[in-house]
């Protein structure tokens, strides 16, 4: 009876001690998917799938301004049938906007094509489709987040961020 609460003891600590090791597993993953994901390139990262629309901000910046612009989110004033629209971006320097169910007329092509290309770096992609060219810069790019800045003005400066998900 004696050596009952010393076996209690002895098992609450190999339990506690196997709860520990489960949680630096679970935390070691993390790192290892990050570490996957920044071997690849960021043309892999790109391409890998479809894109969602998930968000769009705006923010205006007047030069000289000492107060950092608030963010306003433009997604829930689209139209229905711009936020259901998916993008691919092919390996080959493709892409196509797949409209989604909805869509603004019946006339819409289900698909639209057009060219992307990347700089050497990673950081801007520069997209051409019948409308012209558009060049973006990458504020982020993982596996299942894409992240685009697109700037319009001199003074004030109007700053479009959309933001993409697998």
């Amino acid at each position: 009876m004696k050596k009952l609460p010393i076996f209690l003891s002895l098992v609450a600590a190999t339990l506690s001690l196997a709860a520990c090791e489960k949680e630096l597993e679970e935390v070691s993953a993390p790192t290892q998917d990050a570490a996957a994901a920044k071997t690849q390139s960021a043309t892999d990262l790109l391409s890998q799938g479809s894109w969602h629309l998930t968000d769009l901000t705006t923010r205006t910046v007047a030069a000289g301004a000492t107060t950092e612009a608030p963010s306003v989110s433009l997604l829930a004033r689209m139209k229905p049938w711009l936020r259901d629209n998916s993008i691919a971006y092919k390996s080959g320097g493709e892409y196509s906007v797949s409209e989604g169910a909805l869509k603004a007329s019946a006339e819409t092509p289900q698909l639209q094509n057009g060219a992307w290309q990347l700089n050497a770096t990673g950081d801007s992609l520069t997209v051409r489709q019948d409308k012209g060219i558009r060049r973006y810069s990458i504020a982020e790019l993982t596996a299942t987040t894409l992240r685009l800045n697109y700037s319009e003005g001199t003074n004030p400066v109007t700053i479009y961020t959309s933001v993409f998900s697998r």
